[in-house]
């Protein structure tokens, strides 16, 4: 039992025999349900029942986890459990201890499936001077006695070819340039790509995907830009950083907005980690502070501030103030104020990931 890649699990998908644990996770959420859904299938057949397959939360305790893997499934030959964005952090030596014990122990007709859909935890992070983050902990007890899929994000090629790939199953034309505008205008997450190929698909009809219909009906979302800013900072991606505000300036987005929603997303992280210092969960900060349905905002926040400490982000913030300060107040180019405090920004994130 071990990590595989994803060549090798889409070969034991295709295998008779399945494993008694599956942990499924990364930063390509697409992906992570994508063979989220292909295993559990797999698991119970198509044609599950509620009787066969339990879905779990994150908030799932040790003593409801048992029970289900110990319970024998009614209509098929195997039990699925499926627990999704398990609460990782929250486990204490004690619970990995247990975890242990439990994985152990799975019957021999049930399946226990770990599966992140939004969140995203760094598998790298110290959070003690004893071998690492719970997270890695867990994932290793979890190769030990099943299997882990770990899913990065795909590269820029990857990405269209992806795209191109869509439309092709559809029945649509598409050229690699055209595929690249797309994945210029969305961004790089497949989930969104899927959704807007999708839509181009069904625009096109059996015709071939042009650049007027990319112009016509691809978002120009300045928003989720600027969150893809925040996150290739969060992954310590300097090009990246800097492409994401090029391409910004480059639809004439307006700085006073830029650098309002990037301190968005910063707070976002900064009330996360402070969530997570005083037990809180996502759904709780969300209440306090009234997200209503953009609540999915603070998943990602609390993904991404894995790699962040409190003093860290206090330092982001006070960098984006500057920035906010001096572009109401100063005749400097705007450009050069928000390129200088994303290098900033960048140098922060790296000492405070090395420290």
């Amino acid at each position: 039992m071990a990590k595989l890649s994803e060549q090798d699990f889409r070969k034991e998908l295709s295998s008779e025999e399945l494993q008694p644990l599956y942990l499924i996770y990364g930063e390509e959420k697409y992906l992570v349900k994508k063979y989220t859904e292909r295993l559990v299938k797999k698991a119970v057949g198509k044609k599950s029942s509620d009787f066969d397959t339990a879905v779990f939360g994150g908030d799932l305790s040790l003593d409801e986890m048992y029970s289900a893997v110990q319970s024998l499934p009614v209509f098929s030959d195997r039990k699925c459990i499926l627990v999704k964005d398990y609460e990782v952090n929250s486990l204490s030596d004690g619970d990995l201890k247990e975890l242990e014990k439990l994985f152990s122990d799975i019957s021999e007709q049930s399946v226990l499936i770990f599966t992140m859909p939004t969140l995203k935890p760094d598998e790298k992070k110290k959070s003690d001077g004893k071998g690492g983050s719970k997270f890695s902990k867990f994932a290793s007890l979890a190769a030990k006695y099943g299997t882990v899929l770990e899913l990065a994000a795909l590269g820029d090629i990857a990405v269209e070819k992806q795209v191109i790939a869509w439309a092709e199953k559809n029945g649509n034309k598409l050229s690699s340039i055209n595929a690249s505008k797309i994945v210029y205008a969305v961004g790089t997450d497949l989930n969104a790509l899927k959704n807007e190929t999708d839509k181009l698909c069904a625009y096109a009809g059996d015709r071939e995907i042009t650049e007027q219909m990319i112009e016509l009906l691809c978002p120009k979302n300045t928003e989720t830009r600027i969150y893809a800013l925040a996150g290739c900072i969060s992954k310590k991606d300097y090009k990246g950083s800097f492409r994401q505000l090029e391409m910004l300036f480059e639809k004439n987005e307006r700085p006073e907005i830029i650098l309002s929603v990037l301190s968005s997303a910063f707070v976002d992280m900064y009330r996360m980690r402070a969530a997570a210092e005083a037990g809180k969960t996502v759904s709780q900060v969300a209440s306090d502070f009234k997200y209503g349905r953009r609540d999915f905002v603070l998943k990602n926040a609390a993904a991404d501030v894995a790699g962040y400490s409190t003093e860290t982000l206090r330092r982001i913030l006070d960098v984006i103030l500057d920035a906010d300060i001096r572009l109401k107040s100063t005749s400097v180019d705007h450009r050069v104020i928000l390129e200088t405090m994303i290098a900033k920004v960048l140098l922060i994130v790296k000492e405070g990931s090395s420290a």
